[in-house]
């Protein structure tokens, strides 16, 4: 089940000149575990309309990065007519996998149990995620309410998402490590929890691509032209149509891996963002 997205770009930017007024608030809590808590960022425009939801995940190869990066990013997609949560999340640093998958289902669940006040549609939340963000963004797309991904918060909210935009994300990591010139990825490691010979199970719990379903909700993968376009996803996308899943392919000319955020080509990500989840949330 393939589409075809066409990119709107002169409509999209003249939207963002004309930028409707938001309302926002930062740092708040969205999961507690002990004294740690866990913070998001939310945005939306200053009205009192119900918009759909989106879940915003940064990158940094699972032991880096911050919601900081995803700002401006969240400010448009907001302004497009959506409730945006931008997430922090557990690094692999403080927690292996798949810590920062729980995280990210919580938030959603916090996204719901906060509808009513966030003004925010429960039935219809999305998430877009760039590279490590965008492996969790496909790794929630595919895991709904999963027994294996129990989650300790909100037990009475939902944490499946009706739509997914994943750029430059590594879907299959059992398959990833085996192509590696050294057969080690060391983010893997640290993410994991060991090479992939010692927790061979734990990569392949970790890769989406093992949890695709007819559940899966529909996934729009989004590459820069010099971010191995499409590459990533030659095994899923057959994964995908075999199940019944809608999925869409774009690539944003001149980008390499991480560039969504950059000033030069973020007018197009967030354009083909929001035609993909328009379709699908709207």
């Amino acid at each position: 089940m393939r589409f075809l997205i066409t990119l709107t770009l002169i409509a999209t930017a003249a939207a963002f000149s004309e930028e409707p007024l938001l309302k926002a608030e930062s740092e708040v809590v969205y999961a507690r575990y002990g004294e740690r808590e866990m913070h998001l960022d939310w945005y939306r425009p200053d009205d009192e309309a119900v918009y759909p939801g989106i879940l915003l995940v940064h990158g940094g190869g699972w032991i880096g990065g911050s919601k900081k990066a995803f700002a401006t990013t969240a400010r448009e997609l907001a302004s497009g007519g959506y409730v945006v949560a931008n997430v922090n999340y557990r690094l692999a640093t403080e927690a292996r996998f798949p810590g920062a998958v729980l995280d990210l289902k919580a938030a959603v669940r916090w996204m719901r149990e906060n509808a009513a006040e966030l003004g925010l549609d429960p039935e219809k939340i999305g998430a877009v995620g760039g590279s490590a963000g965008g492996h969790l963004t496909a790794m929630i797309a595919a895991t709904a309410n999963s027994d294996d991904f129990p989650v300790e918060v909100y037990p009475n909210q939902s944490d499946a998402i009706q739509g997914a935009v994943i750029m430059g994300a590594g879907v299959d990591q059992v398959a990833r490590v085996k192509e590696s010139k050294s057969g080690s990825i060391k983010n893997c490691v640290i993410f994991f929890g060991g090479e992939y010979d010692e927790v061979p199970e734990i990569y392949e719990a970790g890769s989406p691509i093992t949890h695709v379903s007819a559940a899966t909700c529909p996934i729009l993968m989004l590459d820069g032209e010099f971010d191995k376009p499409g590459e990533r996803y030659g095994d899923y996308r057959i994964k995908l149509d075999a199940a019944g899943v809608r999925n869409d392919f774009v690539m944003v000319p001149g980008a390499k891996h991480g560039e969504w955020a950059k000033a030069a080509f973020r007018p197009a990500f967030v354009a083909a963002m929001l035609e993909f989840l328009n379709t699908v949330l709207k």
